[in-house]
């Protein structure tokens, strides 16, 4: 199995612009066709603690929500995405259809051994009491608009669109962003015709930005607390003070000239 970071192609946008230029510059390859577009709404919903126990393990809970449906997953947190990303993923995760409305409590058994069957050493708190305190600490609402696109060698990649609502429930901050994913559909020996779509894509679209991190990762960081008075006036203070250096050593460097 390839690493999946060969098989799929995360991007952030510039705005909220970038995916209509990015189809209309698609449509003028005309090596390529695509499909129309479905349309879909997802949320997914993260716990942990109040202590966030979850977090200082390096574990993610997530409820998927998704038509009617709903799906229970615990995972590691992605730190080394290189790492979990990889032949090992799916020995870092455990996941289960559970019903639209469940109760966390009815897959307490589910969850339990899901974490003794992820960790090799003994676990350094009580999972029982664990899952009984969980709260709901990040809400990710997600419109997505999916397309395949067709290519010569038989390629066939997902083109996916994904807008994204935030809303952090400890740091009761909200905030949007979107992103852009092309995963790889054909076999893995078109690879290579999917290597060069790639390289196409990102020469004649400056407004992406290829990224490693997940979707929690990126809505984490971007609904942390706002900086105090005091931690701006120190980063303007540092700013200051390396613009100084700067100018000092350019000095330097034009008086020995």
């Amino acid at each position: 199995m390839l690493n999946i970071f060969k098989l799929e192609r995360r991007y952030s946008v510039f705005d909220e612009k970038t995916y209509n230029h990015l189809i209309k510059l698609l449509n003028t390859m005309t090596t390529y066709t695509m499909d129309s577009p479905t349309r879909t709404k997802l949320t997914d919903i993260y716990y942990d603690n109040q202590k966030n126990l979850l977090e200082e393990n390096g574990l993610l809970l997530r409820r998927r929500v998704y038509k009617n449906k709903a799906e229970l997953k615990i995972k590691r947190r992605y730190f080394a995405p290189e790492y979990y990303y990889s032949d090992s993923l799916r020995s870092h995760e455990r996941e289960r259809e559970i019903g639209l409305h469940d109760s966390l409590s009815q897959h307490y058994f589910f969850l339990n051994n899901a974490l003794n069957s992820m960790f090799s050493n003994n676990l350094q708190f009580d999972p029982d009491k664990l899952f009984e305190q969980m709260q709901v600490v990040m809400v990710i609402k997600i419109e997505q608009e999916t397309r395949k696109l067709f290519g010569y060698g038989g390629l066939k990649v997902e083109v996916r669109r994904e807008k994204l609502k935030i809303e952090n429930k400890r740091t009761r901050r909200k905030n949007k962003t979107e992103m852009i994913q092309f995963k790889l559909l054909s076999s893995d020996d078109t690879l290579p015709v999917f290597e060069d779509f790639i390289k196409r894509v990102e020469r004649h679209c400056k407004e992406i930005f290829y990224t490693k991190d997940s979707k929690f990762e990126i809505a984490f960081r971007m609904t942390q607390p706002l900086p105090s008075k005091e931690e701006m006036r120190k980063r303007i203070e540092e700013l200051e003070k390396q613009r100084r250096q700067q100018e000092a050593n350019e000095n330097i460097t034009g008086n020995k000239k």
